[in-house]
């Protein structure tokens, strides 16, 4: 050939370190084909890779741990086996830094909505005291520091909270509307149980549902219902009944 170049079928050249008598010499990469099976009609497929989120970290986690191994084990060279290494670890590195972001988070929430409670606490009686100077009236201050609220048309009586529910990992985030009440009361019980547990108040949205499942490795159905609160009274309806399937 005008080149001395030998093609092979597949576009493998000699020049590049292949040979006839041995495999392809190709960087370390996991194959992506998917090698087709036969099944009996109506056999269910199962996926090996763990649908709910805590067993599926643990089954990468697995890989990544173990695969030097157990690569050998069925031939696996020392590329196949760094890949598939590198493969797990990077998926463990992601999910681990979703959870250390999610917790980061959390912990922001919680310090905030503490602050929350302790500054209103200390800038209404500084109001309170503002409004008693004899200059007060005439100031202008009660405007240019918004001191007056709008008229509300909220009815403690007939005010009724709004539930929305998400899974996150081992939790259940159940977010609430409050109004002008001073917190919620959020209950909780199993499909197909009587009366509700209260699970506790919490005076900004969301709560988070850290329980366990009632039976370990039982995946469940949650329903929560919560009311709005005020000076530690409980006022308006009952939400609706709102439910979500919780696998621990």
């Amino acid at each position: 050939m005008a080149t001395g170049i030998i093609r092979l079928d597949e576009g493998w050249r000699l020049d590049e370190g292949h040979h006839l008598d041995s495999a392809p010499n190709v960087p370390g990469q996991i194959a992506t084909a998917v090698l087709a099976t036969k099944r009996k009609p109506g056999t269910k497929t199962m996926d090996y890779i763990p649908r709910l989120r805590p067993a599926r970290y643990l089954w990468w986690k697995t890989i990544r741990d173990t695969i030097e191994t157990e690569g050998p084990k069925v031939s696996l060279t020392v590329a196949e086996i760094t890949a598939i290494k590198a493969t797990a670890t990077d998926q463990c590195a992601k999910m681990e830094a979703a959870d250390a972001a999610d917790n980061a988070a959390k912990g922001a929430k919680t310090s905030e909505k503490e602050a929350t409670r302790v500054n209103e606490l200390a800038i209404r009686a500084a109001v309170r005291n503002i409004k008693t100077r004899a200059a007060y009236p005439g100031s202008g201050v009660e405007g240019t520091l918004g001191l007056k609220g709008a008229e509300s048309t909220f009815d403690p009586s007939t005010f009724k909270t709004v539930l929305t529910l998400t899974v996150l990992g081992n939790q259940v985030k159940v977010d609430f509307t409050k109004g002008e009440c001073d917190c919620v009361a959020v209950y909780a019980r199993l499909r197909g149980t009587l009366g509700w547990t209260k699970l506790g108040l919490d005076s900004e949205s969301p709560y988070y549902d850290t329980r366990p499942l009632a039976s370990p490795g039982t995946p469940e159905v949650r329903e929560y219902m919560a009311r709005g609160v005020i000076n530690d009274e409980e006022i308006g309806i009952e939400s609706d009944i709102v439910s979500v399937a919780f696998g621990g």
